[in-house]
């Protein structure tokens, strides 16, 4: 019984590791929108988050903030950065469940 728990342990441990490093990066990345003349968003990031669907989600999510009327910097970066920690929290839960 302690052995299963211990090997437990010793699973959730790089899950945890995983989700610090994705928390730092994307804490420190930009994403850079723009729209060509046909209205179309073309996303950008300053760097990769290292996963495709967190990239694809801060996409969507700084799409979504334009739409809203989000088209400073300040606030852009503002609705963006509103929106991390729950994608930061998707992304914990598709690790734990091994769908990372």
């Amino acid at each position: 019984m302690i052995w299963m728990l211990a090997a437990a342990l010793l699973q959730a441990a790089p899950a945890d590791d995983e989700i610090v490093v994705m928390g730092r990066r994307l804490q420190a990345l930009s994403v850079i929108l723009s729209r060509d003349a046909k209205g179309k968003f073309a996303c950008g990031l300053s760097e990769s988050s290292g996963n495709p669907a967190v990239d694809a989600q801060l996409c969507r999510t700084a799409a979504k903030c334009a739409k809203q009327g989000k088209v400073a910097a300040d606030a852009m970066r503002s609705c963006i950065d509103a929106r991390k920690p729950a994608i930061l929290e998707e992304f914990a839960a598709r690790v734990r469940s091994g769908k990372g």
